[in-house]
């Protein structure tokens, strides 16, 4: 049994406010328009203090930001109380959300989402296969209220609010009972209450605030690199004797072992689709005795580098700030180590010079 609930007019919230006012620890969730917590629009806060029990505070789509921000200001009393215990599955993404709204919610903070990580780093740690391993039990999945992946995907803010109601409250209930069960077991965690918890709230004012990242210097590069393709590519036609695709392994292949017999007398590795395997570990080894791998080599790299960071981080940059804010995930990595994505900030080359030029533009 359930008991879910709608609040939306003023006495509503006061009653709820009151409500998580008395309660030692509250957990929430948000229900926002998008997984980029700094663009997404809220729709609505659930709260549960007790298992069994959802209250979804619903923010109208009619309603402008400052009135949302309004809205929530009113429970400030409990986003602010020291004393009271915030409970939530990922945590940085809510905080983040509300932060765009100039709420800020003060610790002591209980993630879930980390407390199961340090209690096993190689499951997964999503809310709902949490639930069906901790509580036995399946949640309403968010793809039976906007449907799977697709153009025809609804937005959260054409769900009929009943269904929203409920799918919401459960969320927010859900990860209430995960706490209960999961709390004992990190009581004693150095790593959790030393490291992981207090981690949180600092990487959530790091991709907060962002790193700038200088545009145009990123842009003159991509044309410098272009420009350097362009002359890679006509030498390594020169040196084959003939223009084919580049990128085309098959066609790589035929060109180095069939037409220029390169590493002749050698049993060449072949894919299960009977083409040449034409990777890094092979060119290499066959550049100490031609040019034209060594060639090949160089064109690919300066072409990832351009795709994957010179030419992808000005469309990463948010046009509100300006800088590029990355989402640092505590909850990957088994090694227990952070992994950073949109973009991954701890892979860009450094052992090439043109890794290095790309860092002189953060």
């Amino acid at each position: 049994e359930t008991d879910y609930r709608l609040v939306q007019s003023p006495e509503e919230r006061k009653q709820l406010l009151e409500l998580l006012q008395k309660s030692d620890a509250y957990c929430f969730d948000t229900e926002t328009t998008s997984l980029d917590a700094l663009t997404a629009e809220l729709v609505g806060v659930a709260f549960s203090t007790k298992p069994g029990t959802g209250y979804f505070l619903y923010f109208p789509e009619d309603l402008t930001k400052e009135q949302v921000a309004e809205i929530l200001h009113e429970f400030d009393p409990i986003f602010h109380d020291e004393q009271k215990e915030k409970i939530g599955q990922n945590l940085k993404y809510d905080l983040l959300v509300l932060h765009q709204y100039g709420i800020e919610i003060k610790s002591p903070f209980f993630d879930t989402m980390i407390a199961h990580y340090v209690k096993d780093p190689g499951s997964k740690h999503g809310m709902d296969a949490m639930s069906e391993e901790l509580l036995n039990y399946t949640p309403v999945s968010i793809t039976t209220l906007i449907g799977k992946k697709g153009k025809n995907q609804k937005t959260i803010r054409e769900v009929e609010l009943e269904p929203l109601v409920q799918y919401a409250c459960e969320d927010a209930d859900i990860t209430l009972k995960l706490r209960d069960v999961l709390a004992p077991e990190v009581k004693e965690d150095k790593i959790f209450n030393d490291i992981e918890q207090p981690l949180m709230p600092v990487l959530t004012a790091l991709e907060s605030e962002g790193v700038k990242v200088d545009e145009q210097f990123l842009v003159d590069y991509s044309e410098e690199l272009k420009g350097r393709l362009v002359t890679l590519e006509k030498e390594i036609y020169e040196v084959a004797g003939q223009e084919f695709n580049i990128n085309s392994p098959k066609q790589l292949g035929e060109i180095l072992f069939d037409k220029m017999e390169l590493g002749k007398g050698k049993k060449q590795k072949k894919t299960k689709t009977g083409q040449y395997v034409t990777d890094e570990k092979t060119l290499t080894g066959l550049a100490k005795t031609h040019e034209l791998p060594d060639r090949i080599l160089a064109f690919r790299g300066i072409k990832k580098l351009k795709s994957t960071y010179v030419d992808a981080l000005p469309k990463l940059i948010n046009p509100h700030t300006g800088r590029v804010h990355t989402t640092f995930r505590q909850t990957v990595a088994v090694t227990g180590r952070l992994s950073s994505d949109d973009p991954n900030l701890q892979n860009i080359p450094i052992r090439t010079h043109d890794g290095r030029e790309v860092r002189k533009a953060f």
